[in-house]
């Protein structure tokens, strides 16, 4: 409950300095563990984790999963990387799960999910796609500062339709390469005709961005968190 209107003193300060001390530790700790499971997302799924999405996508899922963290993890042990290498590795990877629209398969007009459910269940919609390829890219080293969620108007067919890619920028002033699940190919945004860019953010920069996008945001990394504690 936030403060009366006028009042100049925060509910914090009644609890005390040693209840300010515990609640600040306490958020402390929450932030570093949010972070730890975000950061190393896949490093960090166990038996446990695997034990319910088994339960909840059947062993195939588990399977396709586990399957897919092994490449992952096994292309990040590889020396030497660079960003071109583990861009072309990771957006191949995940671009090989079929696309599907979030009513049919998560009977939600507007899912986003977890990189996990992603995999397991086979399938997602183009946001889907974006958020497993940026958590798996963050992991094998690429910075967030480099990385975009990026959504766009895509022209494909004779329709415009609602999209989103992943914009990889090797420096802050340098054109974006668009990483897509409709496009295979990673091309330059000026290669990119057929796409309109609209908005671009990334939740990891909150100092940056504000809007609509980033309180989805913040759901989506509650929620990831939420699967490690189940």
């Amino acid at each position: 409950m936030s403060s009366p209107v006028g009042s100049n003193e925060s509910p914090i300060l009644k609890t005390g300095h040693k209840g300010v001390a515990v609640l600040i530790l306490s958020l402390i700790i929450s932030l570093c563990v949010a972070e730890s499971f975000t950061q190393n997302y896949f490093s960090n799924m166990d038996k446990n984790f695997f034990d319910h999405i088994a339960n909840r996508f059947e062993p195939s899922g588990a399977f396709r999963l586990a399957y897919t963290r092994q490449l992952l993890l096994e292309h990040m042990k590889k020396l030497p990387i660079n960003d071109a290498i583990t861009l072309r590795f990771v957006n191949d990877l995940l671009n090989s799960v079929p696309q599907v629209e979030d009513l049919a398969h998560w009977g939600a007009v507007d899912y986003w999910a977890s990189p996990a459910e992603f995999i397991a269940s086979n399938g997602g919609d183009c946001e889907d796609f974006v958020i497993a390829k940026y958590f798996a890219l963050k992991e094998s080293g690429i910075p967030a500062e480099k990385m975009r969620l990026a959504y766009v108007k895509s022209f494909q067919g004779g329709k415009i339709e609602n999209h989103m890619v992943l914009a990889y920028y090797p420096v802050p002033s340098d054109e974006p390469l668009l990483l897509d699940n409709i496009q295979p190919q990673m091309l330059p945004a000026s290669k990119r005709p057929d796409l309109l860019p609209v908005y671009e953010f990334n939740g990891d920069l909150s100092d940056k961005f504000s809007g609509p996008a980033m309180r989805k945001w913040g759901e989506l990394v509650e929620h990831m968190n939420k699967e490690f504690a189940l």
